[in-house]
């Protein structure tokens, strides 16, 4: 199949795609991707699509659209054709916040763009879909550079040609196009190359502190000591910087699509607060590519997936990203326990685990992602990230517990992760498997304690590895900068520790059901529109909140379409921002955050 897409018009909004399909004379069914790999959701942006054409031979040919299944195409190839020429534009709504479940993958500002190619075609249905080579070219603005985990075999003023490629390795392969473009070398210059490629609005965005390069630098041995294996040839980090983007993350085997705001790099505080991000995605080549669970993978694009074990997919990978990002000198010690801190408290705040067990969150994911924010707490959210850490924590502290500090999780991720490596695989896991990986390196009742972690409701959260890891959850009257660092990245104010409430835009976003705030009346949706009296404002807000701690009350105001109302809130426990305090026994969670790479210089 040759594909070519043409970024020229990206500025506005538009790409234009033309693919030529093999095909012969008779019925021909073609697929739009759904099950977009990394997004666990059938959630491929099929809405994007317009401008549909087909033709053969220079002919038109009548296509329908599928009556169950928008995804599928049915037509007829014309006798003579040995081909079918697919042409369409793909649409890019205006920038928005974020990501979402069911927005696009690609996205762009002015200045630059990031590609995922199963955005940008459509396949044949046919046995060995994913083995289908493909020819693939890219137009780019005029004076725009790219980057890609995929090899390109020409560049001249029309754009890229890239190596052939099976289909699944193109779609595992996206491209980061801009530009002010910047590729950034890191690891050691005698292993597998690894690379940042910096696709950014402005040219000063694309400086690299010291300290940032130097976190780079060590992320790839670090990585090789935690897993003892690679499954790729080569990484490449691509990262887009621009506020226009949003923040986000996608997993591929060769590489990861990363972006933060425009100036991230060049400001701490929000460095700092994206600073698991790029563990997290790196983490995901062994945990989520390679070893992935059965059920999610399929022969196609199409194919239902079963996402319950998602607490192991992205939960321990979450777990994981935070260990490496402290391993590797993104955090601080101190920094990894804040971050920890603020993961604690928001599980702490998830009331929804009275009734809904973890793994229920990894089935009905993206069912969970693409709803509201209002009431989450109550619901839940994708908590399988966020507990995950907390679970797999306690996982890692009670090997070491049982052994003596001589084995760890180190040696479940080298057990269950490696093997020869070297060029991407896939190989499937069941949660037997998982557990008895665990068993090979200390015996324990896995099977049961993790059911009941993550297949049980309860009311608490799993604060266990916290608590035997030689630290506890507190909470202190003054925000970490982690926790500051969060706000900022949410655009919202977190008073979940305290009142059980968030505001965003003036809004109340979540509420925590059994909180001061909802006993008070308020809900998600309500406009906060004064504070004892005077007009909102985030500072007056959290100022009153801190005042009730010496006798202050607490008094909002609302309006909710056309009425207004005051809630008196009951609340008298001033700020609250959560720690993590030293409690009893040993500091088992220094020793997991602890370099295993000798520092630059020894």
């Amino acid at each position: 199949m040759d594909l070519s897409v043409d970024l020229s018009d990206v500025g506005k909004r538009l790409i234009h795609v033309r693919a030529v399909v093999p095909a012969k004379p008779g019925p021909l069914t073609l697929y739009y991707p759904k099950w977009i790999p990394g997004t666990h959701g059938p959630v491929g942006p099929i809405s994007e699509q317009a401008g549909l054409k087909m033709t053969a031979g220079g002919k038109a040919v009548a296509w329908k659209r599928d009556d169950a299944d928008p995804y599928t195409f049915h037509l007829t190839v014309p006798d003579g054709a040995d081909a079918v020429t697919v042409a369409f534009d793909f649409v890019l709504q205006p920038a928005g916040a974020g990501f979402a479940i069911g927005s696009t993958l690609t996205a762009a500002s002015p200045k630059l763009a990031v590609l995922n190619w199963n955005e940008v075609l459509v396949y044949p249905k046919a046995a060995g879909a994913l083995d289908r080579p493909v020819r693939a070219t890219l137009k780019l603005p005029a004076g725009w550079k790219h980057g890609s985990p995929l090899a390109a075999e020409a560049l001249s003023t029309d754009g890229v040609r890239f190596t052939e490629a099976r289909l699944e390795e193109l779609i595992d392969s996206p491209v980061i196009a801009g530009e002010y473009l910047k590729e950034v070398p890191i690891g050691a210059a005698d292993g597998p190359k690894h690379r940042v490629v910096l696709a950014c609005d402005s040219e000063g965005g694309l400086a690299v502190p010291r300290d940032v390069q130097a976190s780079w630098d060590k992320m790839p041995a670090e990585a090789e000591k935690l897993f003892g294996a690679r499954h790729y040839r080569a990484y490449t980090f691509l990262v887009a910087l621009s506020d226009q983007t949003g923040f986000f993350g996608l997993e591929h085997h060769e590489g990861s699509d990363n972006r933060l705001p425009e100036k991230a790099l060049v400001t701490p505080a929000v460095w700092k607060g994206a600073g698991s991000l790029l563990p997290h995605e790196f983490v995901h080549s062994w945990n989520g590519k390679f070893r992935r669970p059965a059920e999610m993978i399929g022969p196609d694009y199409q194919a239902v997936q079963k996402t319950r074990l998602l607490w192991v997919y992205e939960g321990l990978t979450n777990y994981l990203g935070w260990v490496l990002a402290a391993r590797s000198g993104v955090w601080t010690d101190a920094e990894a326990r804040d971050d920890l801190a603020v993961t604690a408290d928001r599980m702490a705040a998830s009331r929804g685990r009275a009734w809904r067990p973890l793994d229920d969150t990894a089935a009905a994911n993206y069912v969970i992602g693409a709803a509201p924010t209002g009431w989450a707490s109550y619901r839940r959210s994708l908590d399988y990230y966020d507990e995950g850490t907390l679970i797999w924590l306690e996982a890692d502290v009670l090997i070491r517990t049982k052994t003596g500090g001589k084995k760890s999780l180190d040696d479940f991720c080298r057990a269950f992760h490696g093997g020869a490596g070297g060029k991407p695989a896939v190989k499937g896991f069941t949660f037997d498997d998982v557990v008895t990986t665990l068993n090979g390196v200390v015996e324990h009742d896995w099977k049961s304690h993790l059911t009941r972690r993550v297949s049980v409701p309860t009311e608490a959260p799993p604060l266990d590895g916290v608590t035997a890891g030689g630290w506890k959850l507190g909470y202190a009257d003054k925000p970490s900068a982690l926790f500051e660092a969060h706000e900022a990245s949410a655009k919202a104010t977190n008073l979940l520790p305290s009142i059980g409430l968030t505001v965003k835009d003036e809004k109340v976003g979540d509420v925590v059901p059994d909180g001061p705030a909802a006993k008070a009346g308020l809900a998600p949706g309500m406009k906060v529109v004064a504070v004892n009296g005077r007009k909102f404002s985030v500072d007056g807000l959290k100022e009153a909140v801190a005042a009730t701690k010496t006798g202050g009350k607490l008094e909002l105001m609302t309006e909710t379409g056309e009425f207004y109302k005051t809630h008196a809130v009951e609340y008298a426990g001033g700020a609250r921002y959560p720690v993590l305090e030293r409690g009893s026994g040993a500091d088992v969670i220094a020793d997991i955050l602890k370099p295993r790479t000798p520092a630059a210089g020894k």
